[in-house]
C-alpha cells in the first residue's frame, strides 16, 4: 500500500484531493491531510512516507522549502508540487531541485493518475535495486563476475555511489564515445527456472560471447543480464574504429542465425531482437540516457514483430511528439457500431491507426491507450462500459500490432452484435406497442405528433422508426389497420356505410368510399354486396 501525504494551507482543496486519491486508488493508498507545514514536516520525520503532493505557496513556508526539510529524514521520497498558473515557471524550477513532477490547479484527473504512476514505478524500481543491492552486500562469498553484473545492473539506473563508479571507470573509461545494447531473449528466464545453476551460468557465458563476436572488429563489450527486465541481455559499448554503424553491422550478421547451437541441452532460441540505444560522445556520463533509450527501442517491437534488430537512430527520430484520434473518426466508428456494419467499423479502425501511423510511429504505450480510449468512450456511448471492461481484462495477445488490432476487431464484433440484440429487443417490443395503439386509436383523428408523443419521440424520428420495423410509413400502417376495421365491420355488422366510415376514422364518406377503392378494387357497398352474395350461395 502506498502511503500519501497532501499539504495545503486551503482546508476544502486539501480534503478535496485526499478524498479523490482514495476513490481513484482504492485499497492501494492510505492517505493523510494536513493544513500546516510544520504539522506534516513532524509527522513526515516520525512515520514512512513515500510520496508526498504538496501545494508550493503556503503561510509558513514555501513547497520547496518543505522538499527540502523532508528529504533530510528520507531522501528517497517523492514530492509533487501543486501549482496555479502564476507559479508554473517556479514549478519548472523546482524540478532541477529534486521534485518529481507538478501538478497544475485545477486538477487534471488523467495527469494527476499519471504522475502517481510516475512515482510507483520509480519507487518501485529504487525499492528492487534497493534490496538487489542490500543481498549482494550480504553475500561476502560472491565471486566477481556476480558482483560486477550487481553492479553494472545499478550503474545503468544511475544508483551506484561515487566510489562505485570510479570501480566501473576502471572499465569503462570516461570519455569514449559509444552506446548500450539490450538483446531480448524470449523464454530465456522461463527456461532458467528448469536447469541447474551450473548450466544457466555456461549458457549465459555463450551468449554474452556471442555478442561480444558480432561486435568486437569495431566495438568494445561488456554484457551482463539484467535484474529488473526479465529475458534481457545489457551489452555496453565502446567505440573502437571510428565511422562504425552498430545498427548495420548487427542486420549484416543476422544476430538470430548466428546464435549459438547447444550441444547436449541448453536454451533453445524462440525469439531474439537485439536494441541499440541512442549513442552518446561520452558512455559513462550518459549511461542512463543511452540505457532509457535502449529500452524504448525495445518497446517499439510492438510495431515491428519480425525484426530482429531495432535502432534508436531510426525508430526515435521517427517518433511523433503528438498523438491523438480525431472526434469525427470517433463518431464515424460510432456510427458503424449503431447500423450494426461490423466490416464498416474494422476497414474505419485500419484507416484510423494507418492515419495514426503516416506521421511516424507513436509511443507504443500511448498508441495502445489511444486506441483503448476509444473503443471505451464507443462502450459508454452504447451503455456497454460493463462488457468493455470484462473483455478488455481478459488476457490476451498484444505483444504485437498485429495481435493489437485482432483485439480490437474482436471488441468491435462483440460491440456489433449487443447492438444488433438490442436493436432487435426494441424494434420487438415498439412494434408490439405500435400495433397495439393503432388498434386501440384507429378511430381516432391521430396527428403524427400526437402518436410520437405518446412514444416519447421526436415525429422524425418517430417515422423512421416504423419504416424501419414496418417496412412502410405511419399513414400506411393507419391505413391498413383501418381498411381491415371496414372490411369487418362491412362483413359482420349492419352498419351504414357512412357510420362504418365514421367508425374507422373517416368524417367524409366520400373521402372514405375513394380510399377503400383504392386499398380493395371495389367500393364499400360493391364489397358488401360481393359478401352477402357469397352468402347465399350464389354469383352474379
Amino acid at each position: 500500500m502506498w502511503r500519501v501525504m497532501v499539504i495545503d494551507d486551503e482546508v476544502r482543496q486539501c480534503k478535496g484531493l485526499k478524498n479523490i486519491l482514495l476513490r481513484e486508488f482504492q485499497g492501494d493508498m492510505e492517505v493523510w491531510d494536513f493544513t500546516m507545514a510544520a504539522e506534516a514536516l513532524a509527522f513526515v520525520h516520525s512515520n514512512e512516507v513515500d510520496i508526498i503532493i504538496t501545494d508550493i505557496c503556503m503561510p509558513e513556508m514555501d513547497g520547496l522549502q518543505f522538499m527540502e526539510e523532508a528529504a533530510k529524514e528520507n531522501p528517497g521520497i517523492k514530492v509533487i508540487l501543486l501549482t496555479g498558473y502564476a507559479e508554473f515557471e517556479y514549478a519548472r524550477k523546482a524540478l532541477t531541485l529534486g521534485a518529481l513532477d507538478y501538478l497544475l490547479k485545477p486538477l487534471n484527473p488523467d495527469r494527476m493518475r499519471a504522475v502517481l504512476e510516475k512515482a510507483f514505478q520509480e519507487i518501485s524500481e529504487e525499492r528492487l535495486l534497493a534490496s538487489q543491492k542490500e543481498e549482494m552486500r550480504k553475500q561476502l562469498d560472491i565471486t566477481l563476475p556476480i558482483y560486477m553484473e550487481q553492479q553494472l545492473n545499478q550503474w545503468v539506473y544511475g544508483r551506484l555511489s561515487a566510489a562505485d563508479r570510479k570501480e566501473i571507470e576502471k572499465i569503462i573509461p570516461c570519455g569514449k564515445p559509444g552506446n548500450v545494447v539490450i538483446t531480448r531473449l524470449k523464454g530465456f528466464q522461463e527456461w532458467g527456472n528448469t536447469v541447474e545453476k551450473e548450466e544457466m551460468e555456461e549458457t549465459k557465458y555463450r551468449i554474452k560471447w556471442w555478442v561480444k563476436e558480432l561486435l568486437q572488429l569495431n566495438y568494445h563489450s561488456l554484457s551482463f543480464f539484467s535484474h529488473v527486465l526479465p529475458d534481457t541481455m545489457v551489452t555496453v559499448v565502446t567505440l573502437k574504429r571510428a565511422g562504425s554503424d552498430a545498427a548495420a553491422l548487427l542486420e549484416r550478421g543476422n544476430p538470430a542465425d548466428s546464435f549459438p547451437v547447444f550441444s547436449g541441452g541448453g536454451y533453445k532460441q524462440k525469439q531474439i531482437l537485439m536494441c541499440l540505444g541512442k549513442t552518446a560522445d561520452n558512455l559513462f556520463l550518459q549511461i542512463e540516457e543511452c540505457y532509457r533509450s535502449a529500452v524504448n527501442v525495445m518497446d517499439y517491437h510492438f510495431y515491428f514483430p519480425e525484426v530482429a534488430v531495432l535502432s534508436a537512430k531510426t525508430i526515435l527520430s521517427n517518433s511523433p511528439a503528438e498523438f491523438g484520434i480525431g472526434l469525427a473518426e470517433e463518431e464515424a466508428l460510432k456510427d458503424a457500431v449503431k447500423n450494426t456494419d461490423y466490416g464498416e467499423a474494422c476497414c474505419l479502425t485500419d484507416r484510423i491507426i494507418q492515419r495514426c501511423l503516416d506521421g511516424g510511429y507513436p509511443e507504443p504505450d500511448k498508441f495502445r491507450s489511444g486506441l483503448q480510449s476509444l473503443f471505451r468512450h464507443i462502450s459508454l456511448f452504447f451503455q456497454m462500459e460493463d462488457a468493455f471492461e470484462q473483455f478488455w481484462q481478459q488476457e490476451g495477445g498484444e505483444e504485437n500490432i498485429g495481435a493489437f488490432k485482432n483485439k480490437l476487431y474482436a471488441l468491435l464484433e462483440l460491440l456489433v452484435k449487443k447492438t444488433e440484440e438490442k436493436k432487435q429487443d426494441r424494434n420487438s417490443g415498439f412494434a408490439e406497442r405500435f400495433r397495439s395503439y393503432l388498434e386501440q386509436h384507429y378511430s381516432e383523428d391521430i396527428p403524427l405528433e400526437d402518436i410520437a408523443a405518446a412514444f416519447a419521440l421526436t415525429p422524425t424520428y418517430f417515422s423512421n422508426l416504423v419504416k424501419e420495423i414496418t417496412g412502410d410509413s405511419f399513414s400506411r400502417n393507419l391505413i391498413e389497420v383501418r381498411m381491415k376495421k371496414a372490411r369487418a365491420m362491412l362483413q359482420e355488422t349492419d352498419f351504414r356505410i357512412y357510420e362504418i366510415a365514421r367508425k374507422t376514422g373517416y368524417e367524409d364518406v366520400k373521402y372514405f368510399n375513394r380510399v377503400f377503392k383504392k386499398e380493395n378494387g371495389i367500393t364499400p357497398m360493391q364489397f358488401r354486396e360481393e359478401i352477402i352474395k357469397i352468402r347465399r350461395g350464389t354469383h352474379e
